[in-house]
């Protein structure tokens, strides 16, 4: 009995050993869910927290900054006598200052990515959905002549946007992403020659060396500024059709044919753009925030439409 006793006497301390070691682990085990939870309430909090700047950024300080940017935009362009538009000019980035460290960085186009990396998008150099012809529309990528004729013809028109040809028959939405950069429903047809593309020229009827050519030629002709021009600086580009044909002679030989597809595409062609994709971009200190795309009409000073990113 003694020898069992002296037993029992000495498992008593283990065992209140191993019960405060479990007691301690349940503790610890409690404590990390507690504080689990806590942090995860405290994300939550944070997170909600953080939407809602962005949220008050944006509606509260963003949009209003754009619209005084808007309006800047075309008290720039009234001022702006110059005949001519050049891709210099238009991606040419200006900034609006406000209080309190915010700012508008703009500028006159927009940048579209595609397979050859980012290209410059101006309103006035792309192809109008509502008066380009079956020729033009068929030689546009992703649109086939089935699909041509049935824009052409579409009693959807006239279209209130791009993405409004995805109501005719035959345009999918593959097909669009392949020409949604080189069209518009703005304008009056006429396209601006110093910022089309190869793709809109070549709709228009040239073909590629000829396209390709004459937008190397408007990297590489020099426009002086007029005497009395507020213009302060040469630009490369054109200033006038009237003197294309004759300035790419000098520039490079030309082939009859040549000359008398530019001579043909002159009717569609000017130098300025009378629509611009005006492009913002709201600053708040170093932190950017939201980004505009909108197309205005300088000569009516109406905005046409406009897109958050």
């Amino acid at each position: 009995m003694r020898a069992v006793n002296t037993q029992k006497q000495s498992f008593c301390p283990l065992r209140k050993e191993r019960l405060h070691r479990g007691s301690v682990l349940v503790f610890c085990l409690w404590a990390v869910a507690t504080l689990s939870v806590l942090a995860m309430a405290l994300y939550s909090f944070v997170f909600q927290q953080s939407r809602a700047a962005r949220a008050y950024k944006g509606l509260v300080l963003s949009q209003p900054m754009a619209r005084s940017a808007v309006a800047a935009a075309f008290h720039l362009i009234e001022n702006d006598r110059s005949p001519y538009d050049t891709l210099e000019r238009l991606t040419q980035e200006k900034r609006l200052d406000f209080c309190a460290g915010n700012s508008i960085v703009y500028f006159f186009a927009d940048k579209a990515d595609n397979q050859d990396g980012q290209q410059v998008v101006d309103e006035g150099a792309l192809v109008n959905l509502n008066l380009a012809s079956v020729d033009i529309l068929e030689k546009l990528p992703g649109i086939s002549e089935e699909a041509a004729e049935n824009i052409a013809s579409s009693r959807f028109k006239p279209f209130a946007s791009v993405n409004e040809v995805l109501l005719v028959e035959g345009v999918t939405k593959e097909d669009l992403l392949l020409f949604k950069d080189l069209v518009t429903v703005h304008g009056i047809g006429k396209v601006n020659i110093n910022t089309a593309p190869k793709e809109v020229l070549v709709a228009l009827g040239l073909d590629e060396s000829l396209a390709e050519l004459l937008i190397r030629f408007r990297s590489e002709h020099l426009i002086e500024p007029e005497e009395g021009s507020k213009a302060i600086a040469s630009e490369y580009g054109i200033s006038d059709t009237g003197a294309l044909i004759e300035n790419m002679r000098q520039f490079s030989l030309l082939s009859l044919r040549q000359e008398q597809d530019l001579i043909s595409l002159l009717p569609k062609l000017s130098v300025k753009s009378e629509y611009l994709r005006l492009n913002l971009v709201a600053y708040f200190g170093k932190e950017r925030g939201t980004r505009y795309s909108i197309v205005i009409c300088p000569a009516t000073k109406k905005v046409l439409s406009w897109r958050e990113f």
